[in-house]
């Protein structure tokens, strides 16, 4: 099966990217990486996000597909939108674990955007694990 690992051009990426890399290695999976976008915003910057990613799992030691997926259309708020696509992100290709980060909006961002970790932890059928914003990895 696969861990399905939600990153985003932020500071929390980085650790989400090295605590999914740990469960993988220690659970023998298989990495599925994706970036969500809009149609608006698949541009230079969500590109160059995925060749980075290609170029960080180039010699790793765990087998890692990285992509960008495109957010379909809806009237939900934003972060509810990538919280749903995420969970359906999961059920298509068949993930048993998501990995995503958490960077806190406040009351007034969320009432505006909605939560992407909260929708994902609301819909999942499977373990998801978040990583806060400042979590640092301990040095291997």
């Amino acid at each position: 099966m696969t861990i399905l690992v939600a990153i985003a051009n932020d500071s929390v990426s980085p650790a989400v990217i090295d605590t999914a890399v740990r469960l993988a290695d220690g659970l023998d999976e298989e990495l599925y990486v994706v970036h969500l976008v809009d149609e608006d915003t698949a541009d230079g910057t969500a590109k160059q996000l995925r060749d980075e990613m290609r170029e960080r799992f180039r010699d790793a030691t765990v087998v890692a597909t990285v992509a960008i997926e495109h957010v379909g259309r809806s009237a939900m708020r934003s972060g509810t939108r990538i919280g749903n696509e995420l969970v359906e992100l999961a059920a298509d290709v068949d993930v048993d674990h998501i990995v995503m980060g958490h960077e806190p909006k406040g009351l007034a961002g969320r009432l505006r955007e909605g939560d992407a970790t909260l929708a994902v932890i609301d819909a999942a059928e499977v373990p998801v694990t978040i990583v806060p914003e400042g979590h640092a990895q301990p040095e291997q």
